[in-house]
């Protein structure tokens, strides 16, 4: 079965571009724009393996959102990307115990290979090496 990713970002051509890459190597995809729109996927369904959050979202927080699923130990491993980064982001980061952490931008390749260490590959039946995906718009 394939392992499932919950993309939380308010850019759509990432999200697009991220959602393609993800589905092309075997990952099943769920999205969100909004912190709202994430707890209502996770209200749902709590099982996602992998949660890719940006830390500027609309109402709130990547970090608001990752401390509310360690209160509810929520297990999914968590990816945070952020382009706006601080020391306290960084610091938080870490206390959270966020599983990485990216720097937009961040090279698409990395991000897979950071993906497949954290959850492992995403069931793609085919078996074979998925051709390099480019940012779509470029």
């Amino acid at each position: 079965m394939a392992k499932s990713v919950l993309i939380v970002d308010d850019e759509k051509l990432l999200v697009r571009t991220l959602s393609n890459a993800l589905k092309e190597v075997g990952y099943r995809i769920s999205v969100a724009g909004s912190v709202e729109q994430a707890e209502k996927h996770l209200a749902q369904e709590t099982a996602f393996d992998l949660i890719l959050v940006d830390n500027r979202l609309p109402k709130g927080s990547g970090i608001d959102l990752i401390r509310r699923l360690r209160e509810r130990t929520v297990r999914s491993k968590v990816i945070l990307m952020t382009a706006y980064e601080t020391p306290e982001v960084k610091a938080e980061a870490r206390r959270l115990k966020v599983d990485r952490y990216l720097k937009k931008p961040f090279d698409l390749t990395v991000l897979l290979e950071e993906i497949g260490s954290l959850i492992g590959p995403g069931g793609n039946a085919s078996g074979s090496n998925p051709r390099p995906i480019q940012p779509e718009g470029r």
